[in-house]
């Protein structure tokens, strides 16, 4: 297992804030980015990851600049989850995202439910979830603490 960390995100903004968070708390720690469910899968078909940090809405593949993008996923990162059950890799997965609750047509998920729904479902791997709002700090912290608790 390698030293590198593996961040699952496609907002750009929220992207270079968990990047440069996650910068500071693991300083020797290289960081890989991918952008959707299907550049994630690639990422983890070649390389070996010490954590993952993803969020849960992700876009099937990656959206170029001038592109409509692929198809939304408001669980998208569930597919990350089984991807990594399928092929039998325990790598400890923190789930960050700026929703409360995750709606897919008429199906809404509180953060909570979707956080226990995880842990029974993929406890080799769910390490915790955070909320991100990029208006206060505490999502760097509860990040901070998890990151804490997983890698010792």
């Amino acid at each position: 297992m390698t030293d590198s960390v593996l961040v699952i995100e496609d907002s750009d903004a929220k992207l270079a804030s968990v990047v440069a968070a996650l910068t500071a708390m693991l300083p020797l720690y290289p960081i890989e980015t991918a952008k959707s469910v299907r550049s994630a899968v690639a990422a983890l078909e070649t390389n070996t990851f010490r954590l993952i940090v993803a969020d849960m809405s992700l876009p099937t593949f990656d959206v170029e600049s001038r592109e409509r993008g692929g198809t939304p996923r408001p669980f998208g990162g569930i597919e990350v989850f089984d991807y990594l059950m399928r092929v039998g890799l325990e790598t400890p997965v923190i789930v960050v995202s700026s929703y409360q609750a995750l709606v897919d047509g008429s199906r809404s998920m509180p953060l909570e439910k979707l956080a226990a729904d995880l842990a029974r479902d993929y406890p080799d791997n769910y390490r915790g979830y955070v909320y991100f709002d990029s208006a206060y700090s505490n999502w760097e912290r509860e990040l901070r603490a998890h990151v804490e608790k997983t890698i010792k």
